[in-house]
């Protein structure tokens, strides 16, 4: 596995093998060169995952754990879903196509709940909207493009 990063690393400094290098990634669990698809201490779950285009991630010693990445096209990160006992559970994260943060807000026993946050490529915020059991009770609705709750565990 040792030797399989760090010809991902070489063939990631090499503009015409990018498109390799991000296939590469995503069936050794990298998104874009040589980011990892899955949270902190969680794995994919090869089975499930659909190399190029989502990961299921669990976590090996909390089975009650787990997050689902979505990919764009490029293979980088799209959207990191976080599970607890089977439901929508945490922090979520949107990322644009080049990895910049998109959206950010939180899940709880499968709704949006609290603050949800809007970013530009550019690093600038855009918008925010406040959910109350999965409904915008204030601002702008920015987490519509989550889609989480669609997501079976």
């Amino acid at each position: 596995m040792e030797m399989a990063r760090v010809t991902l690393g070489m063939i990631c400094r090499s503009q015409p093998a990018l498109v390799a290098a991000l296939v590469l990634g995503a069936v050794l669990g990298a998104g874009g060169c040589g980011n990892p698809l899955c949270p902190g201490d969680m794995r994919i779950d090869a089975q499930r995952s659909r190399p190029g285009q989502t990961a299921f991630c669990v976590n090996p010693t909390d089975s009650s754990r787990a997050a689902f990445v979505d990919l764009h096209p490029n293979g980088a990160r799209r959207q990191v879903c976080p599970f607890s006992a089977g439901k929508p559970s945490g922090v979520y994260q949107a990322f644009h196509p080049g990895g910049e943060r998109w959206l950010e807000g939180r899940y709880e026993n499968g709704l949006k709940v609290g603050r949800w946050t809007q970013w530009a490529p550019d690093g600038r915020k855009v918008a925010d909207g406040e959910y109350r059991e999965g409904l915008t009770v204030e601002g702008a609705p920015v987490g519509f493009p989550a889609t989480c709750e669609s997501v079976t565990w």
